[in-house]
């Protein structure tokens, strides 16, 4: 472990929006001690609320707790292909997370491998740089399933220009779209890591989503008080209830590329008591907040039999007076069936990509057409 963790290292940037008229702090790099934040999800809702963003698996209300949410680092564990991902430059090194999805590839978020807060992807040829990825489907030290694996490239989405920069001059909208990164691993992955299909359709509201990571931890109640490890990965799951649409179109059509959830309990469902919108609440040893680390990682689709790779995990934030990874914060990431393209390209067709999504006990098609969701209002799709 001492040779994965040198130098651990956080960078901020402002804020490039404003929520309600007050600037607002963004953790724009995959850190230790902080995760990449939007400044506002679904704007035309949350930006009207007003708020404070601060650096954000985290548990539910105690006795519920984050030993209660770690998940077993054996061959037989669903999430035994969920990587955690070492990123090392300028004499700093970042916990991201990530997910297998060939032999030899691995998604994770683009602002892990962006060195600049620009969208400058890391260059693995310069002094000190290099990109690692952490298996954990053995307990055994020794075991290839816990086997370190040296990139040999990394590509980051072509439309990513950085945390919460959008691709058009503006002063108003705050972009987190695009944060999606591949890495190509110098050798096959350990046999004993599972290899995720990933989903080329449209998610709709109410989507519950099973997440796992290696960040940061703790409970609603208290927020984050463990620290990420690259050897423990803990899961949870949550409810997917707003989205973006494409940010190269003003937020006003196109698919939806980013989701949003918010961390339902101790009595606090915010998105339902500020915007009416009242997706189910999970157990209580179910429901789950993401932390820093936690960047790159997935989000799920279980059909009861196989877990479907449906996003990732890349921004969480607060509002106001709320304490970072307690109940009432919220949090999201990248949906990756709009840009399938692009990692089919980036994996050079290694990737399994289906077009629906079974559903548990049946395996009916999930209909996805504009028909069944109506006209696409800007960000605010109920």
């Amino acid at each position: 472990m001492n040779k994965l963790l040198p130098a651990f290292g956080r960078r901020c940037a402002p804020a490039r929006g404003k929520l309600n008229g007050l600037k607002t702090a963004i953790a724009a790099l995959p850190v230790v001690l902080g995760l990449a934040l939007a400044s506002s999800a679904d704007a035309s809702l949350i930006s009207g609320a007003g708020g404070t963003l601060t650096p954000l698996i985290v548990a539910g209300a105690p006795p519920d707790s984050p030993t209660n949410r770690i998940d077993p680092s054996v061959p037989t564990s669903p999430f035994s292909g969920v990587v955690s991902v070492n990123i090392q430059y300028s004499g700093l090194s970042f916990i991201c997370s990530g997910t297998l999805v060939s032999r030899r590839d691995v998604v994770t978020a683009g602002h892990c491998v962006d060195t600049s807060g620009n969208g400058t992807l890391i260059n693995l040829n310069a002094p000190g740089a290099s990109v690692r990825v952490v298996f954990n489907a053995s307990t055994v030290v020794g075991s290839p399933g816990r086997a370190i694996v040296t990139a040999d490239s990394v590509s980051m989405h072509p439309d990513y220009q950085g945390f919460g920069n959008c691709p058009y001059a503006t002063t108003t909208d705050f972009c987190v779209n695009d944060d999606i990164a591949v890495i190509h691993m110098n050798q096959d992955a350990p046999a004993d890591a599972r290899i995720y299909s990933t989903f080329i359709g449209q998610i709709q509201q109410g989507q519950q989503t099973s997440m796992a990571g290696y960040g940061r931890s703790g409970d609603g109640i208290n927020g984050y008080t463990v620290a990420p490890d690259f050897r423990v990965r803990r899961t949870g799951d949550n409810i997917m209830d707003l989205f973006d649409l494409d940010d190269e179109q003003h937020f006003a059509s196109g698919p939806r590329e980013v989701w949003y959830a918010d961390f339902d309990g101790g009595g606090k469902d915010t998105f339902c008591t500020l915007f009416a919108i009242c997706t189910p609440i999970l157990a209580n040893d179910v429901e789950a907040n993401i932390g820093g680390g936690d960047s790159g990682g997935p989000s799920f689709h279980f059909d009861g039999t196989n877990y479907i790779l449906i996003g990732n995990n890349t921004f969480g934030g607060t509002f106001q007076g709320q304490i970072p990874g307690t109940f009432g914060t919220y949090f999201g990431g990248m949906l990756l069936g709009p840009y399938s393209d692009y990692l089919w390209a980036a994996t050079q067709g290694r990737i399994t990509r289906i077009g629906y999504l079974p559903e548990p006990g049946t395996y009916a098609l999930l209909l996805i057409g504009l028909a069944l969701i109506g006209v696409a209002r800007r960000r605010k799709q109920q």
